[in-house]
């Protein structure tokens, strides 16, 4: 056979693998979404429309692979192109898992959490979980598609080796705020939401914890940055745990002859006729007194409430209330 027929062979069966493919693959990707629509959960259905393109894709491959074996004339090129050929298919497979595994996540997100019948996985962690899941699929993929065609991934892996280890040298400092970011992920010291009391004094609320920088929100609506590397080292009081109930105080300073069960009963109705959302009336108040100096006493008047984040209207009504009272005006 010369060089022109044989060219004319493979242009062929190139061409009919197009044909066949580009019918076959979408008929395919038609009767796995038909399937799919039957069931009751959309984790299938999200999951091949991820698939839908690379999975038409890779059926022509996989037909002009097997066509090209299925003509005796065509057997030194079959030999020739056979291992590209796997590791082209492996490369689309690799694309496919990877996104595969992302629609299964993402499905997970949104609905699948809501199944007591699947295993509780704290949702903050499936960003980082999407992540490494994929840089994983793909130099596992990419591996093993290299070494099907022969080349020797030996030299790359040390290249990399080398290379990682000179960028690690250099930015010591953006991989210690990667590590403490993935630390506080896994070990969940705190959940997004929660009320977090800083050393500083400050009340925020974490937003999220990403892979250099945490972001908090105080009670001004403020953004906090902080790197992950200086916020896993600070002593930090989660107010949300072990329950989103804390108990609040209130300082204030008022004349030793003040009448403070008075200012208690005062501060009682001012609550009990504001009604602030998330006191917890129902579990008392107390009023002490912390320290007396020559003319004044510095007194504590203390109260429960659901949800930290509602401290601060509750306080509001609290100061006001004494206020009221240290101007002697009288609450009806």
């Amino acid at each position: 056979m010369d060089t022109l027929t044989y060219i004319g062979y493979i242009a062929g069966l190139f061409a009919i693998s197009l044909a066949v493919g580009g019918i076959s693959g979408p008929i395919l990707v038609v009767a796995l979404e038909y399937l799919t629509r039957k069931t009751k959960s959309t984790l299938d259905d999200r999951v091949i429309a991820a698939i839908k393109v690379p999975l038409e894709s890779c059926f022509f491959i996989i037909v002009f692979y097997l066509l090209l074996h299925a003509v005796p004339e065509l057997s030194d090129a079959a030999k020739f192109l056979e291992s590209y050929t796997i590791a082209i298919i492996i490369v689309i497979g690799t694309f496919m898992l990877s996104e595969g595994s992302g629609a299964a996540i993402r499905w997970y997100y949104d609905e699948g959490h809501k199944s007591s019948r699947v295993v509780k996985v704290d949702l903050s962690l499936l960003p980082l979980v999407r992540k490494v899941t994929k840089l994983l699929i793909y130099v596992v993929g990419l591996t093993l598609a290299l070494s099907t065609t022969g080349f020797d991934v030996t030299g790359i892996l040390a290249v990399t080796s080398v290379a990682g280890l000179i960028l690690g040298l250099a930015s010591q400092e953006t991989l210690a705020n990667i590590f403490a970011g993935i630390a506080l992920q896994l070990d969940r010291p705190f959940h997004y939401g929660d009320s977090l009391k800083l050393p500083s004094g400050e009340i925020a609320k974490l937003d999220k914890i990403g892979m250099r920088t945490t972001r908090l929100t105080d009670v001004w609506e403020n953004t906090i940055i902080i790197s992950n590397s200086e916020f896993a080292k600070l002593r930090i009081t989660n107010l949300s745990l072990p329950d989103d109930i804390s108990i609040v105080a209130v300082q204030s300073e008022l004349p030793l002859g003040s009448d403070f069960e008075a200012l208690k009963r005062q501060i009682v109705a001012s609550l009990a006729r504001e009604k602030p959302k998330g006191l917890l009336g129902e579990k008392g108040y107390s009023l002490s007194i912390d320290a007396v100096k020559p003319s004044t006493a510095l007194v504590s008047f203390s109260f429960w409430v659901k949800d930290y984040g509602n401290a601060d209207g509750i306080r509001q009504i609290v100061n006001n209330a004494i206020l009221g009272f240290a101007r002697g005006k009288k609450k009806k």
